[in-house]
């Protein structure tokens, strides 16, 4: 009987250790499987998070980035959702017995926004886009025409410097005799272009420009607006007055200075994508609340009006250098010069200075032909790349064309003027320029979602997080958790 007790508890001891064991291999065999099931289901999360990129924003501008705020400015509202995500995903409907998870914590970390870093992920999707469509090559003509221009450019300033040179050794003569009645004469008969530059633009370039034109002078504003963390570039000071040889130097040696080539290859990308993706007064997109987008994006005014008599003003000065210098290759042009100054000399008994005046009528000639040019720009026509007499369109005292200009498929467009605009933005200036872009993104996204702020749209962040299910015979243990982190990205890594 004796022998009979221990076998009896020898194999209820035995049946226990296999029994414990059993349940053992079977929580462990639980834990393993419900590790299995949880990854598969973070990464559908990961990937449902991803589908949620805004699609107005790629479609139309082909930038992939999404509102992790939803449009309430917190990210508590991704969180929620991924946590409600992954709990349905893993408990089902009805839920389970067996398998309960929780997802105990949830955050979202290391966020790049498409501000971060001076815009990183957002020039690099637009370089990106840019390749894709052939950007680089898309400039190759900038480099050829600019070239032919730049010899002509600096050969006028080298030539200017040396009348600034003679005038610095002259002193002015006085009264010369003249009456006043013989003073008027020839006032009457030789007219200052100057003066007639000034009639001009007494109500501003634009309107000389493009009388009547129906460009919005209202202001638009713009909530949250990324570029408000850029100060305005102070525009470089400029007269039209042309009365100081100096300035007039000044004007050429800056122009003649210019390394076009070297801006091409640095700015290509946000120039070409800019005109491929924003109106302008010439040729209008639908959808815009901004008629003027790309002026915008050069001059951040708060209006459309504001931003194309900006933007009129800097091309006229762009072309000013490259007229000024056809100019003083044309002996017709500067006899007709000599002539209107040496009448003005007389009047002002300034005769010592009579060259320095005939190349600051010279430098007004080139303005006002420039001037002239921005109309056939905005009529939507094309200005030559190199002037010459046939294609020069104005007098030197009327400052008005003398010929009717013929269309012309060659040469430079608006538009063309616009990319040269936009490729000479650099440092802080080509970062405001970015940032005004996404001012004008922002407009037209919050047609569709009112609420969006482009601030808060992001390329790359982390979901971190912690799930727990149910133990079967205690709590406490550490192997009931699953930690997780994933990341979120919609492009490859940025250059460094």
């Amino acid at each position: 009987m004796n022998n009979k007790g221990q076998t009896t508890i020898y194999f209820s001891l035995i049946i226990s250790v296999l029994f414990l064991f059993t349940l053992t291999a079977l929580e462990v065999g639980r834990i393993h499987m419900s590790a299995v099931k949880i990854e598969p289901c973070v990464h559908s999360m990961q990937s449902s998070i991803m589908a949620d990129y805004n699609e107005v924003l790629f479609e139309r501008y082909h930038l992939l980035f999404m509102d992790t705020t939803y449009g309430t400015g917190s990210d508590g509202i991704l969180e929620e959702k991924a946590i409600d995500y992954l709990e349905t995903s893993l408990n089902g409907e009805r839920g389970s017995t067996i398998y309960q998870y929780e997802v105990e914590e949830l955050a979202l970390g290391d966020k790049e926004t498409i501000l971060t870093d001076d815009m990183k992920l957002l020039k690099q999707q637009v370089k990106e886009y840019m390749e894709s469509v052939g950007g680089l090559d898309f400039f190759k003509r900038w480099i050829e025409n600019r070239m032919d221009n730049q010899e002509g450019i600096t050969d006028a300033y080298t030539e200017t410097d040396t009348v600034a040179v003679v005038k610095e050794n002259q002193e002015e003569v006085g009264d010369n005799g003249l009456t006043e009645k013989e003073k008027e004469t020839i006032r009457e008969e030789y007219k200052d272009p100057r003066e007639t530059l000034k009639e001009a633009l007494q109500f501003g370039v634009l309107e000389f420009v493009a009388p009547g034109n129906d460009i919005s002078k209202e202001v638009v504003t713009i909530e949250h607006a990324p570029s408000k963390r850029y100060s305005k570039i102070k525009e470089e000071e400029r007269s039209n007055r042309f009365d100081d040889i100096d300035n007039l130097k000044k004007i050429m040696k800056h122009a003649s200075s210019e390394n076009i080539e070297d801006l091409i290859k640095g700015n290509a990308d946000f120039a070409g994508y800019v005109m491929n993706h924003f109106s302008n007064t010439v040729h209008k997109k639908e959808d815009c609340v901004m008629a003027c987008e790309v002026e915008y994006i050069l001059k951040g005014e708060e209006s459309d009006y504001e931003n194309v008599e900006a933007v009129i003003e800097e091309l006229t000065w762009w072309r000013m250098p490259m007229n000024y210098a056809y100019l003083l290759t044309d002996t017709g042009k500067k006899a007709e010069a000599l002539t209107i100054a040496t009448a003005i000399s007389i009047v002002t008994g300034t005769e010592p200075f009579v060259e320095v005046i005939k190349y600051l009528l010279l430098g007004c000639w080139a303005y006002g032909e420039s001037i002239q040019e921005m109309k056939v720009l905005l009529e939507g026509e094309k200005i030559p790349y190199i002037k010459t007499a046939q294609t020069w369109y104005t007098d030197l005292e009327s400052l008005a064309p003398i010929k009717t200009v013929e269309k012309s498929n060659n040469g430079l467009s608006y538009e063309d003027c616009l990319t040269f605009l936009l490729l000479t933005k650099t440092g802080n200036a080509l970062d405001a320029g970015y940032a005004r872009m996404l001012d004008v993104i922002q407009l037209n996204l919050n047609r569709t979602y009112k609420t969006l702020r482009i601030s808060d749209c992001v390329g790359r962040f982390k979901l971190q997080g912690k799930i727990s299910f149910n133990p079967l015979f205690q709590k406490g243990v550490g192997v009931y958790d699953y930690y997780f982190e994933k990341e979120i990205r919609f492009q490859k890594d940025a250059e460094k």
